[in-house]
């Protein structure tokens, strides 16, 4: 039973680094022998000319999985497209920064610069033979301090498109991070760990030149990594053979540490490796994209040569930059007219407000034609079209696009919501007597992470013979399920008087570890955005321990919960909770 009744009277800087060594760190434990493999893969390469096969240097298919949360994090394609043009520019030596690589006496680095001869490429068909524009989005809070989960759909991030065929890229809000200083990306190496994790998460904010990102190289330096590279301050200083040693790289000299600068005159190595290309105690080579400086303009030969060398002797390496694999997959061809998409602002409002659309279709689209069910205008021709929604429903958005010869549509059925503005008045209460099942996209609607979502229960509840219940017995993967209400008019409820709400909760849990939790929200603007007001979990949603389904609770196991913390700011005609 719901009811409202209205009654009188650290850091001083944060360095942004990259966790691909932490991350190596925690697959040795799975791994053990990862750093012998990595060693004995690069010692082949080094001491052989295999990397000087440049015959299949061929394009590398790329697939963005964007993970974000409806902000900012969802990226424009643009951003995507600006990501993989940055890296296109890099890899092959044509950033227009090229030119501040040093060539003094004491850093003599721009005859040593290395250039790939290899391209990057948004994905044109995805792994069932479907046309594709290379990006995958999903709405999730595991954007948030996102790990390992984030490469799995079950973790609530989107699964690996096949490594041998794609390179993998997610792009989040935050990642996680068990030291000082911000995230902004790792990387899995090609030499150990399991294929379906194997790719690159990164920041939106550091993918990429334009939108959220700032422009910098974190996307270069972690593909780097995916593609066999090391820092260029692995392992600090000294006096060994290069080939064998640090970064393997005998053209990128020894640096003690991660350093975030571009000092000109920055030594922090007194040692000369055998066999370094330079012969003297070069300086830091900080303007290496492996390294941590802000100031990152080139690979050298060195590094270049372990990359290919990857690509010549892995199998799958070989396989993802293969001609074949480019058919199979679309890149290298001219991008043709394939699907119809879009999104929008919102998908559920109140009366009277207004939605903006975003057509994502792709490629070459030369005119559009939206129909909007219930929207006004109901018809336009913008490439972004606005439109005000004014009777509450349930409303369908039809978009047909074409590339001036053939035209392909798509209908989102039921994509808008409108509810009622004003919400139902006081005096407010729900028991659920009457409903046959949720939700009814006016008075109730439910949102699920994992296909088990709240429904109406018969034969049981705390003051009558209905309920609404959400069967999550034996459900393990962390998922978050929500039932929201329609609006309910606080409007003409005096600023003086205090708001109460209630309702009531029966629980038990399966096992007295599980840790679940309830939480209360509202809304003042029509559930644009929400506050929460109530946070109950572990113990004190309940101590109790049932090891069947939990289906016929009694008159006892009823919980009522007061919510008192409701402000005269709420006393809106559009609350919601």
């Amino acid at each position: 039973m719901l009811s409202v009744s209205a009654l009188s009277g650290t850091f001083a800087q944060e360095h942004g680094y990259c966790s691909t060594d932490e991350h190596m760190e925690e697959l040795k434990q799975e791994f053990p022998n990862a750093e012998q493999l990595m060693a004995e893969q690069i010692a082949r390469i080094r001491s052989t000319n295999i990397a000087t096969d440049r015959s299949t240097n061929g394009i590398i298919p790329v697939v963005v999985h964007v993970i974000h949360d409806g902000g900012a994090s969802n990226i424009s394609y643009e951003q995507i497209e600006s990501a993989i043009q940055q890296l296109n520019e890099d890899y092959n030596g044509t950033n227009p920064d090229i030119g501040n690589a040093r060539n003094t006496a004491t850093a003599p680095f721009a005859p040593e610069v290395g250039v790939l001869e290899l391209s990057f490429e948004l994905a044109k068909i995805d792994p069932n033979g479907n046309c594709t524009n290379g990006v995958q989005r999903r709405n999730s809070p595991a954007t948030i301090n996102a790990y390992q989960n984030i490469k799995t759909y079950s973790g609530g991030g989107l699964d690996q498109w096949p490594r041998d065929s794609y390179m993998n890229i997610w792009v989040v809000s935050s990642i996680e991070s068990s030291g000082p200083g911000i995230t902004l990306g790792y990387a899995q190496f090609p030499y150990f760990g399991n294929a379906n994790t194997y790719g690159v998460v990164i920041r939106h904010d550091a993918f990429g030149t334009i939108g959220t990102a700032n422009g910098d190289r974190t996307f270069t330096h972690e593909l780097g990594h995916c593609l066999g590279l090391l820092h260029t301050f692995q392992d600090g200083c000294h006096s060994q053979d290069c080939s064998d040693n640090g970064d393997y790289c005998c053209d990128t000299p020894p640096q003690q540490e991660a350093f975030w600068t571009c000092n000109q005159t920055q030594n922090s190595c007194d040692q000369i490796p055998t066999n370094d290309t330079y012969g003297f105690n070069a300086l830091d080579q900080w303007e290496n994209f492996m390294s941590y400086s802000p100031c990152q303009y080139m690979f050298s030969a060195d590094q270049v040569d372990i990359m290919l060398g990857n690509m010549n002797t892995l199998e799958w390496m070989d396989s993802l930059r293969g001609v074949t694999n480019g058919i199979a997959t679309g890149v290298g061809s001219a991008p043709q007219l394939c699907a119809a998409e879009f999104s929008s602002t919102e998908t559920i409002i109140c009366a009277g407000s207004t939605v903006d659309f975003t057509d994502l279709s792709y490629f070459d689209i030369a005119t559009r034609d939206w129909t909007f069910d219930g929207g006004t205008p109901a018809t336009s021709t913008d490439q972004n079209p606005t439109i005000t929604y004014n009777t509450p429903g349930v409303y369908d958005v039809e978009l047909e696009v074409s590339d001036g010869s053939s035209s392909v549509s798509t209908t989102e059925t039921a994509h808008i919501i409108v509810l009622a503005n004003p919400g139902i008045s006081l005096p407010y209460s729900e028991g659920f007597e009457t409903y046959s099942s949720i939700p009814d996209n006016q008075n109730w609607l439910v949102e699920n992470e994992d296909g088990v979502a709240w429904n109406i229960a018969t034969g049981v509840g705390s003051s009558g013979t209905q309920c609404i219940k959400l069967a999550n017995f034996g459900n393990t993967d962390q998922s978050k399920d929500e039932i929201l209400s329609g609006p309910i008019d606080l409007s003409g409820v005096d600023p003086t008087d205090n708001i109460v709400f209630n309702f009531k909760y029966a629980y038990k849990k399966r096992s007295a570890s599980n840790d679940e939790w309830l939480r209360f929200y509202i809304s003042k603007d029509c559930g644009e955005t929400w506050v929460l007001r109530k946070n109950i979990h572990d113990d004190d949603l309940s101590d109790e321990v049932m090891s069947s389904s939990f289906n016929s609770p009694a008159e006892d196991d009823w919980t009522q919960v007061d919510i008192t913390n409701i402000s005269e700011t709420y006393f809106v005609e559009n609350f919601r909770f």
